[in-house]
């Protein structure tokens, strides 16, 4: 029942998308799909009459008739014609709209954990392809409505010579039955396949774009990637295409059912015309109907197959809204508690755990560690020590699995996440290439004060990033990246400085994690970045984290901390940990002989 439930919802987003979006076009737009589909009954019940006329030599009648089919295809076709675009921005209304509220949701989940989970993975990424055939789905599904609507009334027309075959309509039932049947099934297919098919869609990705052009082509995968990509493709269609051929049996024993259907409504009609049951009108227009029924019947299949589609996009598309929603009811405290405008006491992680959907082991065990408000802090430690998980925690961006975070000793998960992260800024080592000018490339890291120039400038010399800037064509209104439009391309250390500009944009954060930031840059210009930031929090109370593994930045800072296999294996300053002999002496001694 809750796959069926499911069903009708996503049927009913369907319906109500095109009043939703724009009422007064979707009136207009179901007004042209069934005048489309009524064209031809309209026309067939004309022909009729034409011959009427004609058989009872009323010339006068011919003429009334045959203005009136004239006036019917102009006002059919015209209206038709005349619809045509308003349909068409209808389609870009109602897509725009649910990538509006995709965009939304999925955007602003209180946690990123979501993404970890395969399922809600599989769930965007449907939705993502199928975006179109939604935005589509109002006029799709007004066009079946049309169709219905015109194999009832063709059903009617044929009634009125013969009334048993008022049930023509009826035997094209098995045939929709079979082809749902026939497409719920692939859709399971296609969702069980989804697995390999977002593998393949990676591999598409690795072979033809430019950031990993550079290794396709050293190491000479393109053909290793291709029998991949085809091994995947492979995998997933062929059983795509045994759930198919299962069901397109009873497609073809239904219709086969409808085709001998048609044929004894054929041979009956035959009948009541050689028995002067009906006039000569009324049988060519039955005729006339008859040779469009079985082409109807096609077009409505294809259209019950198109509005399927639709649906089960729809169907997505409400799950991942649905899952959304639910984790901001989950996380969002009802009465959260005031975040504070500049700290006192600092940060305090107290027993902290955490553990990645899908793995076996903790990133982070029983961390504890108080961080002074106003305080420059390094997090040193080998790789996968848990670093960049513990970022990730302090910044909101995952739920512990253990223990908690205080903020001047109020609980973390007690604050309105967005409220918090508006006071958070950060950097990473794999930043975002937003690809717009570099004024709202930086700007946009204080949505608020984007427009200032003053604040953008100021952001660029903190990141020192003034000589990039000063390097490119239009200086701030330079357009950046060269995927989205034909704009300048920055290296690797570039975008890492617009995103460092970025972080900056915002004034006296209560935290600011750099997370290797640097990694592009030499050590002095991350030595230069790191004592920036940690004398404006020096000012302002809050506190800096610098994720590095460069330990003559890190031994500028005022408190250091040691991880090393998801704990905290030492705390103090560089002086101190340096006497202690412990693990950060022996990595500061390895890193310092090596660039002896």
């Amino acid at each position: 029942m809750t796959a069926v439930r499911e069903r009708v919802a996503a049927l009913g987003f369907v319906l109500a998308l095109g009043p939703r979006t724009d009422r007064p076009r979707s009136v207009l737009v179901a007004a042209v799909a069934i005048l489309q589909q009524a064209t031809g009954v309209g026309l067939a019940v004309l022909l009729g009459l034409v011959v009427e006329v004609t058989a009872n030599r009323s010339v006068s009648g011919v003429v009334v008739v045959s203005g009136c089919a004239a006036l019917f295809v102009v006002l059919t076709q015209g209206t038709f014609i005349a619809g045509y675009f308003t349909r068409l921005r209808l389609r870009e209304e109602a897509q725009q709209y649910v990538e509006t509220r995709f965009i939304d949701v999925v955007g602003t989940t209180p946690t990123v954990e979501l993404h970890e989970r395969p399922a809600w993975r599989d769930r965007t990424a449907a939705v993502r392809a199928a975006r179109e055939d939604i935005g589509q789905s109002f006029d799709t599904a007004m066009v079946l409505a049309g169709a219905v609507l015109l194999l009832v009334t063709s059903g009617v027309l044929l009634a009125s010579i013969v009334p048993v075959l008022a049930v023509l309509p009826l035997f094209a039932v098995p045939a929709l039955l079979a082809t749902q049947r026939a497409e719920n099934k692939r859709g399971e297919a296609v969702r069980d396949a989804l697995s390999r098919t977002r593998l393949a869609g990676h591999l598409f990705s690795v072979a033809t774009t430019a950031p990993t052009g550079r290794e396709v082509r050293l190491f000479g995968l393109a053909r290793e990637l291709v029998r991949r990509h085809r091994e995947q493709w492979d995998r997933g269609g062929r059983d795509v295409a045994v759930a198919e051929g299962r069901a397109r049996v009873l497609v073809a024993l239904a219709w086969l059912l409808f085709v001998l259907a048609y044929g004894a409504a054929m041979a009956l009609i035959v009948r009541a015309a050689l028995a002067g049951d009906a006039t000569l009108g009324l049988i060519v227009a039955a005729i006339a109907v008859m040779a469009q029924i079985s082409g109807q019947v096609q077009i409505l299949l294809s259209w019950v197959f198109w509005v399927l589609e639709a649906v089960r996009g729809a169907g997505a598309y409400l799950d991942v809204v649905r899952q959304g929603e639910q984790e901001k009811r989950e996380i969002v405290p009802d009465a959260p508690a005031a975040v504070p405008g500049r700290l006192t006491g600092g940060i305090t992680i107290e027993g902290l755990g955490f553990r990645y959907e899908g793995r076996a082991e903790p990133s982070l065990r029983d961390v504890g560690v108080h961080l002074p408000a106003g305080a420059t802090v390094a997090l040193v430690g080998e790789n996968g020590a848990g670093k960049s998980t513990l970022v990730k925690l302090l910044a909101g961006l995952y739920r512990p699995t253990g223990g908690r975070i205080l903020v001047d000793g109020t609980d973390l998960a007690r604050l309105e996440p967005d409220a918090w992260r508006g006071r958070v800024t950060a950097a990473f080592q794999d930043p975002a290439r937003i690809e717009l000018s570099v004024r709202d490339a930086v700007g946009i890291g204080d949505v608020a004060n984007r427009a200032d120039p003053d604040r953008v400038a100021d952001a660029v010399r903190r990141a020192g990033g003034e000589a990039i800037v000063a390097s490119l064509p239009d200086g701030l209104d330079t357009r950046l990246g060269r995927r989205s439009w034909d704009g300048t391309e920055l290296s690797g250390g570039q975008w890492q400085t617009m995103a460092n500009a970025r972080a900056a944009m915002r004034r006296e954060p209560l935290l600011r994690l750099l997370d290797e930031p640097t990694a592009s840059l030499d050590a002095q210009a991350e030595e230069r970045l790191f004592q920036r930031f940690a004398e404006l929090d020096r000012l302002d109370g809050g506190v800096t984290i610098l994720v590095t593994h460069r330990f003559t930045t890190a031994r500028a800072a005022d408190l250091i901390v040691v991880l090393a296999d998801g704990r905290v294996a030492e705390v103090g300053d560089h002086d101190t940990l340096r006497r202690a002999g412990g693990v950060y002496a022996e990595l500061f001694t390895l890193q310092a002989r090596y660039f002896a």
